[in-house]
């Protein structure tokens, strides 16, 4: 197992090497090469459910779904920068799209909004989730009760899940 680890970082953990054939990896993970108006240079994406989104209109979701969490907790633009640290105007601008919001700015906004991130990226990729709206808003729905469940219940849960597919935690290909 260790024969493909040519080196180890300073902790003495082994480092993969890089793949030698990137378009054999672009091929088998379904990428598609398209322009996007943030980059000089092709980018190699995904298609979505409605082909492929744009980092903008990806942007453009995530500041929808959190003014519209915003409005649903009944929290002005005042209130939520005084939360989130800055100026109200400041926060209109994430709020709009004009200032791209950070990961760690998303989390920090989902821990004020009491939502989950995995909401914030299902409103803007769902294809992350399945291969139809249905399909994806299913299974939010699942992660979201899941998330919910006290510990002891989601512990069953993955036990009889991992039951019915064969699997032991570690043995799917995207823990590899």
């Amino acid at each position: 197992m260790w024969a493909r680890f040519a080196a180890h970082t300073g902790a003495g953990k082994p480092v993969a090497m890089a793949i030698k054939d990137v378009q054999k990896y672009i091929d088998e993970h379904g990428l598609i090469e398209t322009a996007d108006a943030e980059s000089e240079k092709p980018v190699y994406r995904k298609p979505g459910l409605e082909g492929i989104r744009s980092f903008g209109d990806m942007e453009q979701a995530f500041s929808r779904f959190v003014r519209e969490r915003r409005d649903a907790r009944r929290l002005n633009r005042a209130q939520m920068g005084i939360m989130v640290g800055l100026h109200e105007t400041i926060f209109a601008r994430y709020e709009r799209a004009f200032s791209k919001l950070h990961a760690t700015r998303l989390l920090h906004i989902c821990e004020i909004l009491d939502c989950s991130p995995i909401e914030m990226i299902h409103f803007a990729a769902p294809h992350f989730f399945g291969e139809s709206r249905q399909e994806a808003d299913d299974k939010l729905k699942l992660i979201l009760r899941v998330l919910d469940m006290p510990a002891s219940t989601a512990s069953s849960l993955l036990n009889l899940v991992e039951g019915l597919v064969g699997e032991q935690a570690g043995d799917h290909p995207r823990d590899r």
